[in-house]
C-alpha cells in the first residue's frame, strides 16, 4: 500500500460530501436569496417600487440619494448577509453532523476509533470550508446585485459596489466557517442535530438581537454581532476572538471524545 496516499475512509468522506446535493442547494439558495433581497432593497432605497410581484412589501430604513457614498452600498449588502449567512452556516453545520449514521465511511471504520476521529476531524474541516465558501459566494453575489441595482440610476451609477468587496467577502466567509463549526460540534456532541438546528436559529434570529439591544456595548461580543463585524472595512477582530475560541474548542472536544459506541448507538 502506498503510504503517501490518504487513508481510504478519509478519501471516501471527502468524496461523499463533495457530491452532496443538499450542500449545493444551501449554498446556491443563500446566494440567490441574499442577492435578490438586496437588489430589491436597493431599488426601494433609491426610490423605486416598494413592492414586488404578488404584493410582497419591501421596506428599508436606508435612503440612497445623490449624496450617498460607496459605504452606504456596502452597508446594504452587509444587511442581507448578516441576516442570512449565520442561518445557512447553522444548516450546513448540522447537515454534516446529522448525516452521521448515513456515512458509509463511518460504518466501514467503526472498528477503529482513532481512524473514526480522523474522519470526523476531516469532516469538521469540510464544514469550515463549505460554510466559508457559502459565505463568500453569497457575498460576491450580493455585491453584484447591489451594483446591478444602481447601474441604471443616474444619481447612483457613479458609486462602486465593489470598493469594500474584500472585507465583505472575507468577513462573510469567516462568519460562515465559525458558526458552521459551532453548529457541527454541538450536533456531534449532543447527537440531537434537529434540536441544535432549531435552538441556534432561534438564538441568532430572536435571542441575540434582544440581548444586543439590552446589553448595548457588550452585545458586540456576541457570536452573530462579532462575526458580522468582520465584514466591515475596519473590524475590531478582538470581538470575534471568543467565538473563534468556542468554535475551535467545541470542535476539538467533539473529535477527541468521539467513540465507536457513540456512533453505533
Amino acid at each position: 500500500m502506498d503510504a503517501s496516499r490518504p487513508p481510504r475512509p478519509v478519501a471516501t468522506e471527502i468524496r461523499r460530501w463533495c457530491t452532496d446535493a443538499t450542500l449545493l442547494v444551501v449554498v446556491l439558495a443563500l446566494a440567490v436569496v441574499s442577492a435578490a433581497l438586496t437588489y430589491l432593497a436597493v431599488i426601494v432605497a433609491a426610490g423605486g417600487a416598494s413592492s414586488g410581484g404578488g404584493g410582497v412589501q419591501i421596506e428599508t430604513d436606508t435612503v440612497l440619494t445623490a449624496s450617498s457614498t460607496d459605504a452606504d452600498l456596502a452597508s446594504m449588502a452587509r444587511s442581507s448577509l448578516t441576516m442570512l449567512v449565520p442561518i445557512a452556516a447553522v444548516v450546513l453545520g448540522t447537515r454534516f453532523a446529522g448525516g452521521e449514521m448515513a456515512s458509509g465511511a463511518l460504518l466501514q471504520i467503526g472498528v477503529a476509533a482513532r481512524r473514526l476521529r480522523a474522519v470526523v476531524a476531516v469532516r469538521a474541516l469540510l464544514v469550515a470550508a463549505v460554510a466559508a465558501l457559502a459565505g463568500a459566494v453569497a457575498a460576491a453575489a450580493t455585491i453584484a446585485a447591489v451594483g446591478a441595482a444602481v447601474a441604471g440610476d443616474a444619481d447612483l451609477s457613479r458609486l462602486d459596489a465593489w470598493v469594500s468587496a474584500a472585507s465583505t467577502v472575507g468577513g462573510a466567509a469567516a462568519q460562515g466557517a465559525l458558526l458552521g463549526l459551532i453548529a457541527f460540534a454541538l450536533s456531534a456532541l449532543t447527537r440531537r442535530w434537529v434540536v441544535v438546528l432549531v435552538g441556534l436559529i432561534v438564538y441568532l434570529v430572536v435571542i441575540e438581537p434582544v440581548l444586543t439591544g439590552t446589553v448595548e456595548a457588550a452585545g458586540s461580543w456576541l457570536p452573530r454581532s462579532a462575526t458580522s463585524e468582520l465584514m466591515t472595512a475596519s473590524p475590531d477582530v478582538a470581538h470575534a476572538l471568543p467565538t473563534l475560541v468556542v468554535a475551535v474548542g467545541v470542535t476539538a472536544v467533539a473529535v477527541l471524545t468521539l467513540r465507536r459506541g457513540r456512533v453505533a448507538r
